[in-house]
């Protein structure tokens, strides 16, 4: 499962400290959220005020607030056009051009495009402690809609995630359901009761407590067999400040989750899974039950009419029991209620689940045959290390691009003969063996520090998950996507106070005054692992059949600035490039492509990929270049066939060529030609493919005693890391995250 967070701390009047974190792919991002517009606070405000105005023509007056509304008839108040201007506010807000919020929108969307089109789930959630931003709809930011779009925005049961979960999980051959029908008085809770009642037909034994006094839910809560689910209906509420609950038990009896907690232990600790309250106004009893670790709960976030209650619990377990995720389930049924959204403005919004961030999906059959009996899926930051490697291996399914084929099998002929070579003294080989697996790599115990080249980072991402399940105590911690130029910088420079690096992953090899450290104790050495391809991207409705690499030369040096120059149309060109001094992938486009000529005064640089392409999807006149799985899956730019001749373009991606509204609408995306990468079969100009690298340290002899040479930890690490990436295991994965192996 692919985790996502937005943490933000603050307040609506000063703003928002945002932190997004992508744990699986290792993605960490700060950022600032300007204060909540007065706009978008008074749109909210005005909708909840007219969307609870129906409780004037509910059959029965509450005496309480926070109470399942039965209307006589429906009346529709302006709420329709408030949820119209929420929307409208909400994306304005989200949308800012604020330019300390873009980088984090701008990774939201990397992110999306690294795991929205493999089979893993995604859990989004939103870390706010404020309420006023807990109970916006945070699912209609046009980013989510557009991006994540079969995804749940979740909000964090907080302090559930800094648990070690037990595993503990109910003693019982069936699932049971505890059910708790509190006072519902003028509540049609026949209906909820059939709906749950028809999970005995799934295999589950339900438990009914009809009003109950206190003694009589906290002995059922206490039963030694445990539940898997508790469902109450009935009355609920919430104070305003979204921090305490209560339910109605019956006519007397009110109680919020402290006065049963002990209660609520029990049952947590021998295996409660998932709390629904199909009631009004729940906020404050997931909160509450945060605190008690409950891994999961479902509540409606404002007073919900009778008949959308109960059609979202049979919607709900419907999907549910089909073995769809519990946030997949919740997601189809609330989607399901958009048809009340007509005479009950907004219900879409109303259900809500608070989930830990480190527990495992939850399915129906994971129930049913007793699997989930490991809840911890990351470990939570307050976990020692060691406690964090005690967790499960995990298997990490593809997380970047499917579909690709073996690449080269050798690169000796294009070695040799069209790319100028290395001095031999610093080009290191791998072990030349059999070994195939992660698992029949040595490698050294502790830990490592390293950083490199942003080309890399589908292929770690991918890879060092698996790394990490094999070899726990081979603890690899990437200090940034720095770039090939910094991290080769540090490594050379030993004395940097807290920044040095024991290995770098490189987009371009080493140069030769980069060989020896500046303390003259060690060299650098460098290990090709991967081949990749440089994509040239363009916007899509740009008419043009493809450049050659003259071609490309005269744009990127200011020679030629309008389309029709090389045969397009009469429209001005915008280049856009990252600094060549920050990173592998300039250089090289600048010492392969431009051959030491230098950007063009013209070039637009760019901190990121992702901001670059997303300023050529607004520029018809835009063209980019990166990292072909940057590139050619991306659905809003095209991939430029390339040639070193105008009647010789050869494309990056597997024909046909999937057109943007095809990639959009059916999810398909363009797949890179690894046959067009590859060393011996490689028809893509030799000047866009190149080697990926690790470079290490290895110690100078010079500097030992003749019994006393020995290879350093660092050096060590460098050499496994290389090695794993070698095995067949590794170049699985690497075909898959776009790369040719070696």
């Amino acid at each position: 499962m692919a985790i996502v967070k937005l943490k933000l701390r603050g307040n609506c009047r000063d703003g928002f400290h945002v932190d997004l974190t992508a744990q699986l792919l290792n993605i960490e991002t700060e950022g600032f959220l300007p204060p909540l517009p007065a706009q978008l606070e008074s749109s909210f405000n005005n909708w909840q005020l007219a969307y609870r105005q129906i409780d004037a023509v509910r059959s029965y007056i509450a005496p309480s607030p926070g109470m399942r509304i039965i209307p006589k008839a429906v009346t529709k108040y302006s709420s329709t056009e408030y949820v119209t201007s929420v929307k409208e506010c909400l994306n304005e807000w989200l949308n800012s051009g604020d330019s300390r919020w873009l980088p984090v929108r701008d990774r939201l969307i990397a992110i999306a495009q690294q795991i929205n089109y493999t089979d893993e789930e995604v859990r989004f959630i939103i870390d706010a402690k404020d309420v006023n931003l807990r109970r916006l709809p945070w699912q209609e930011w046009n980013l989510f809609e557009e991006y994540y779009p079969q995804v749940e925005i979740s909000l964090d049961a907080a302090k559930s995630s800094f648990r070690k979960t037990n595993d503990v999980f109910p003693k019982s051959s069936k699932i049971r359901v505890l059910v708790v029908v509190g006072r519902s008085d003028g509540i049609n809770t026949k209906d909820d009761l059939e709906v749950i009642k028809e999970l005995e037909q799934h295999g589950a034994e339900v438990i009914c407590l009809m009003q109950p006094n206190r003694k009589e839910l906290c002995n059922a809560l206490w039963d030694e067999q445990g539940y898997h689910i508790f469902i109450f209906t009935g009355h609920s509420g919430s104070q305003e400040d979204g921090c305490i609950g209560w339910i109605e038990l019956n006519d007397r009896d009110s109680l919020n989750i402290e006065e049963f907690k002990e209660a609520l232990k029990q049952a947590i600790d021998r295996g409660l899974q998932l709390a629904i309250f199909n009631s009004c106004d729940g906020l404050g009893l997931a909160n509450q039950l945060a605190q008690l670790y409950l891994p999961r709960c479902i509540v409606m976030r404002e007073p919900v009419p009778d008949i959308v209650a109960v059609e979202f619990l049979k919607y709900f377990f419907a999907e549910f029991t089909r073995n769809q995720s519990v946030s997949k389930a919740l997601n189809k049924a609330r989607k399901r209620l958009e048809h009340f959204n007509f005479d009950y403005p907004g219900a879409i919004w109303l259900p809500t689940i608070c989930v830990a961030s480190n527990i495992k999906s939850l399915t129906w059959e994971s129930l049913n045959s007793g699997n989930v009996t490991s809840q911890i899926d990351e470990a939570p930051d307050n976990l020692t290390s060691n406690q964090a490697n005690q967790k499960p291996n995990i298997k990490l399914k593809p997380l970047i691009l499917t579909g690709l084929a073996v690449g080269g099998i050798a690169i000796l002929a294009w070695n040799i003969f069209l790319k100028p070579t290395q001095p031999q003294t610093f080009v290191d080989s791998p072990d030349k063996s059999t070994q195939t697996t992660f698992s029949s790599i040595t490698v050294p115990s502790g830990i490592f520090r390293y950083g490199g080249s942003t080309t890399w980072d589908p292929l770690r991402q991918i890879v060092e998950p698996e790394i990490l399940a094999t070899h726990p105590n081979f603890k690899l911690i990437n200090q940034g996507a720095i770039g090939s130029e910094a991290s080769i910088e540090k490594l050379l420079d030993d004395k940097l106070e807290n920044g040095n690096l024991d290995f770098a992953l490189s987009s371009r090899d080493l140069e030769q005054s980069e060989t020896q450290s500046k303390q003259d104790n060690f060299k650098l050495k460098q290990i090709p692992v991967a081949m990749d391809g440089i994509a040239i991207a363009v916007n899509p409705k740009l008419q043009i059949a493809g450049l050659t690499i003259e071609n490309l030369k005269d744009i990127y040096t200011g020679k030629v600035t309008n389309w029709k120059q090389v045969g397009g149309a009469d429209l001005l060109i915008v280049p856009y490039s990252r600094n060549p001094n920050r990173g592998g992938t300039p250089k090289f486009f600048a010492d392969e492509v431009l051959k030491n000529e230098g950007f063009g005064k013209n070039i637009q640089f760019k901190i990121e990929t992702s901001e670059a392409l997303r300023m050529v999807e607004d520029n018809l006149g835009g063209i980019y270049y990166a990292s072909a799985p940057e590139i050619v899956p991306q659905c809003r730019v095209r991939t430029l066939p390339i040639g070193q001749t105008s009647d010789n373009f050869v494309s990056l991606y597997k024909k046909p060529f999937i057109s943007p509204e095809k990639c959009e609408e059916d999810k398909k995306l363009n797949q890179i030609n690894q046959v067009n990468i590859g060393e011996l079969t490689s028809n893509y100009p030799r000047h866009l493919t190149r080697k990926l690298y690790v470079i290490y340290k290895h110690t100078d002899s010079r500097h030992q005693e003749p019994d006393l040479q020995q290879e350093s930890n660092a050096e060590k690490a460098g050499k496994a890391y290389a090695n794993l990436l070698k095995t067949d295991e590794a170049k699985e994965l690497m075909k898959k995250a776009g790369f040719a192996p070696i």
